[in-house]
C-alpha cells in the first residue's frame, strides 16, 4: 500500500463533502499495521497471496479503523429494472424494510450526513460449533482414496478455499489469483495436467480469491473490477472438469461489492459480498440470468433499524444443482457483513456498529459498541427474514457464533467507560432475544479464539497471557465461566484433538523493548478440558522462526480423524525454505510426528490416503511425505 491508495479514499470522501479523519492519514495507518490490539506487535512477514487493485487495499484499511469502506460493484447494463412483481418482504422489529428506490436514496442521505461529522476508531477492529466429524473429514465417494477435505465450522457446511482435493486429483488457485493450478497424484506423486486463467478483458481485473469442488464442477469466486466503471463486483464463475485435461466454463454471474465470504450447503451456494454506497442513488446489482444486470428489488433490501454506515451486505444463492441464480433469491442489508455464520437451516449476517446511530426515524443516538445480526432461513434454499438481535460489542471472527438447539451463542468484546477490554457471551433465543449472559469476563483482554462444544465454550482471551476459559451453556438462561487456566502467548484456533482435549495453534509471546508484547512463532499447546471446572495445560511446542496461516486462517488446519493428528503447513522467517508440522496427542503430551522440511513456503497441506501433500501457491511446487 502506498500515497496513491490513501489519495483514492481522500478523494472518495471530498467528493461527498466528507473531512478524511486523522487516522486514516498513511502514517497513521502504517503506525496500526505494526500495533495490532494496543501494544501487540505481531511478527509476521509471510508473502502476500495477491495484491488487488489499489482501491481495495484502500478500502480494506479504511475497514480496519471502523468505516465499512468496501468500493461498489461492476454494474454494467445500468437501465432501470422494476422490482420483480413475486418477491415477498417480511416485516421484522429491528429491521427497516422500504417499498420504493427513493426511500432507500433518503435513508442513505440521513446515513451520509451523520457519517460525515462521525468516524470513531475503536481499538481491537471488527475483523477479523458445535464439534463434528466434518471437520477434515475423508470424502463419501467411494470411487476415489480417502482424502482430506478443507476444515470447517459446521456439519453438512462447506467452506470455500484457495486448496481442494478429490482423492485423484489436487486443485489450488496459485498466489497471483490468475490461475487455477489442476495436479493428478499417485503414488505420493503430484503431476501437472491442466489449468484454468482468469478471463480479463481491457476493461476489468478479475482475480480467483477461493473455490468450492462439487463432484464434476468447480465454483471459482472472486472479486471483479471494471476500471471503466469504477466498481467492484463478485463474480462466481462454474467449470465442468469431467475431462480435467480439457476444462469448460459453463456458468458465470456476478453480484454488487467486493467478495467477503460464501458457504455451501443442501445444494445451494450462499455468497456474501460487501457494496458501500459511494453514490447514494445506487444500490446493488445481480446478473439476471440473461446474461444482464438488474437491481435488487427495492422490496429485497433492508437496513438495520439504527445503521451507522451506507455499507450493504449483498447475500445472492446460487442452485448448484444447476447454476444459475434466481433473482428473488438475492437479498442485501444496509449495513454491511462483518462476519456471517451459517449452519443448514439458518444463515446469520452480523454487522458491527460504532456508537453513534441513524434510526429509521432519522434521528442520531449514541449508543454503546454493538453487533447487529440478521438471521435468514435458509433450509429451502431460500432466503427468508427470520429475526433480528442486538448485542453489546464486536465479534472476532465467525467461530464467535454457534447455534444449538434453536439458541444462538456470541461471544464479544467491548470498552469499559475508560476505554479497557472486557468480554461477554451472549444466549439469544430463535427471535434473537437475549435470554443468557456472562459478564465483563477478563478484563483488559479480548478475544482470540472461540470454539464450542455440544454445551460448552472454549474462548480464549489475551494481553499478556493466554487465559483459556470454560463456560457451562447448558441452562440457556445462566451460562456459567466453569474453569480458567493461563499460558504465556496466545490461541487463534482450538482443534479438538484426543479425549477431552483442544490443540491450541498460535503465537509465542516475549516483551519488546518498547514495553509492549511481541508475538512471533509458531505455539502449539495441549489443553485438557476433561474436568471442567479445572482446564489444565498439558503441553506446549515454540517453533520461534516460524509462522503458519493455521495462525490466520482455520482452513489452513487439516484435521485426519482416521490417524487422529492435525497437520498445519509452515514458512520461515528466514527465506531458507518451511514445511509441515503434524501433530498427535498421546500420554498427554504433543507428539510431533512428522516434521517435514522443504525447500519452499507451504501455505496448505491436504492428505490422500497416508500421503500428505504440501503445496506451495507462490512456486507452484507441492512435495509429499507420508503420515501412518
Amino acid at each position: 500500500m502506498d500515497n496513491k491508495d490513501l489519495e483514492f479514499i481522500t478523494s472518495k470522501f471530498e467528493s461527498e463533502n466528507i473531512n478524511a479523519p486523522e487516522s486514516l492519514g498513511f502514517d497513521k495507518i502504517e503506525e496500526k499495521l505494526e500495533q495490532k490490539n494496543g501494544n501487540i506487535i505481531k511478527m509476521n512477514n509471510r508473502k502476500t497471496r495477491f495484491v488487488k487493485p489499489v482501491v481495495a487495499v484502500a478500502a480494506c484499511f479504511v475497514i480496519a479503523f471502523g468505516a465499512f469502506l468496501s468500493v461498489q460493484t461492476l454494474n454494467k447494463n445500468q437501465g432501470k429494472v422494476e422490482p420483480s412483481a413475486n418477491t415477498a418482504s417480511v416485516e421484522l422489529s429491528g429491521v427497516r424494510n422500504f417499498k420504493s428506490y427513493d426511500e432507500i436514496e433518503k435513508f442513505i442521505n440521513d446515513i451520509r450526513a451523520e457519517e460525515s461529522t462521525r468516524f470513531k476508531y475503536f481499538k481491537g477492529g471488527v475483523f477479523a460449533k458445535n464439534e463434528t466429524a466434518a471437520d477434515g473429514a475423508t470424502s463419501a465417494n467411494p470411487a476415489a482414496p480417502s482424502h482430506s477435505t478443507t476444515y470447517t465450522q459446521v456439519e453438512g457446511v462447506d467452506e470455500a478455499d484457495i486448496i481442494k482435493t478429490d482423492g485423484n486429483y489436487i486443485y489450488y488457485i496459485d498466489s497471483t489469483g490468475d490461475t487455477l493450478m489442476i495436479y493428478s497424484v499417485s503414488d505420493g506423486k503430484a503431476e501437472f495436467c491442466s489449468k484454468i486463467t482468469v478471463d480479463n478483458n481491457d476493461n476489468g481485473d478479475k482475480i480467483f480469491e477461493e473455490m468450492y469442488l462439487s463432484g464434476d464442477t468447480i465454483y471459482l469466486l472472486g472479486s471483479d473490477y471494471n476500471f471503466d466503471d469504477g466498481d467492484f463486483g463478485t463474480v462466481v464463475m462454474s467449470y465442468d472438469i469431467t475431462d480435467r485435461a480439457n476444462v469448460k466454463k459453463t456458468d458465470e454471474f456476478r453480484q454488487s461489492g467486493s467478495y467477503s465470504t460464501s458457504r455451501m450447503t443442501g445444494g445451494s451456494l450462499y455468497v456474501i459480498s460487501n457494496f458501500y454506497a459511494y453514490d447514494r442513488r445506487k444500490v446493488p446489482y445481480c446478473s439476471n440470468g440473461d446474461g444482464g444486470f438488474e437491481k435488487i428489488p427495492a422490496e429485497d433490501i433492508c437496513a438495520f433499524e439504527c445503521c451507522s454506515t451506507p455499507g450493504y451486505a449483498v447475500v445472492g444463492v446460487l442452485d448448484t444443482s444447476s447454476g444459475k441464480q434466481v433473482t428473488h433469491k438475492v437479498k442485501a442489508v444496509l449495513g454491511g457483513a462483518d462476519n456471517v455464520y451459517c449452519n443448514t437451516q439458518n444463515l446469520y449476517v452480523a454487522c458491527t456498529d460504532y456508537g453513534n446511530r441513524v434510526k429509521s426515524s432519522g434521528k442520531t443516538e449514541s449508543l454503546k459498541l454493538t453487533t447487529e445480526i440478521l438471521k435468514y432461513s435458509i433450509s429451502d434454499g431460500t432466503l427468508k427474514e427470520q429475526s433480528t438481535g442486538t448485542v453489546e460489542g464486536y465479534t472476532n471472527n465467525q467461530w464467535a457464533f454457534d447455534e444449538k438447539d434453536g439458541y444462538l451463542r456470541v461471544a464479544t468484546t467491548t470498552n469499559t467507560k475508560d476505554g479497557k477490554d472486557v468480554n461477554k457471551l451472549f444466549v439469544l433465543d430463535k427471535d434473537l432475544k437475549k435470554v443468557g449472559e456472562v459478564e465483563n469476563f477478563a478484563k483488559n483482554e479480548h478475544i482470540e479464539a472461540v470454539k464450542y462444544i455440544d454445551d460448552y465454550a472454549y474462548v480464549i482471551t489475551f494481553e499478556r497471557t493466554d487465559p483459556l476459559f470454560v463456560i457451562d451453556l447448558s441452562n440457556p438462561q445462566k451460562p456459567q465461566i466453569k474453569g480458567e487456566v493461563k499460558i504465556d502467548g496466545f490461541s487463534t484456533n482450538l482443534v479438538p484433538i484426543g479425549e477431552d482435549k483442544l490443540l491450541g495453534i498460535g503465537y509465542s509471546t516475549s516483551d519488546s523493548e518498547w514495553g509492549g508484547t511481541v508475538a512471533e512463532g509458531v505455539k502449539a499447546v495441549l489443553f485438557d478440558i476433561s474436568d471442567k471446572n479445572k482446564p489444565k495445560v498439558l503441553d506446549e511446542k515454540v517453533y520461534s522462526y516460524c509462522y503458519s496461516e493455521a495462525q490466520y486462517t482455520h482452513k489452513a488446519i487439516l484435521r485426519n480423524y482416521d490417524r487422529d493428528y492435525v497437520a498445519i503447513p509452515v514458512g520461515s522467517f528466514d527465506d531458507y525454505g518451511g514445511g509441515a508440522l503434524v501433530f498427535k496427542e498421546k500420554g498427554g503430551k504433543i507428539e510431533v510426528v512428522k516434521k517435514y522440511q522443504s525447500d519452499f513456503e507451504v501455505s496448505r497441506v491436504v492428505n490422500i490416503g497416508s500421503t500428505v501433500y504440501a503445496v506451495d501457491y507462490d512456486e507452484n511446487n507441492i512435495g509429499s511425505f507420508t503420515v501412518k
